[in-house]
């Protein structure tokens, strides 16, 4: 399942960047990685920016650049 496909308030387990090298290793940076659980804050209509929570902080991703996460374990689904 892709990260831009999960609804606003639902938790998943991160378990695959897709990203261009820059982008990926920009977000490997920031906390997002392989094993971590995210949580949906935003989903913004029209192609905008998903929000997600990291821990203690949120982050804005692309939706196109969410559509390139794979995630799993997405509060039993």
């Amino acid at each position: 399942m892709k990260l831009s496909q999960i609804p606003k308030g639902k938790q998943c387990k991160v378990k695959s960047l897709n990203l261009a090298s820059e982008t990926k290793k920009k977000l490997l940076e920031l906390g997002l990685f392989p094993g971590r659980t995210v949580e949906v804050v935003q989903d913004a209509p029209f192609g905008g920016p998903v929000k997600i929570k990291i821990g203690d902080y949120c982050l804005a991703l692309r939706k196109s650049e969410a559509e390139q996460i794979e995630v799993e374990g997405c509060d039993g689904t």
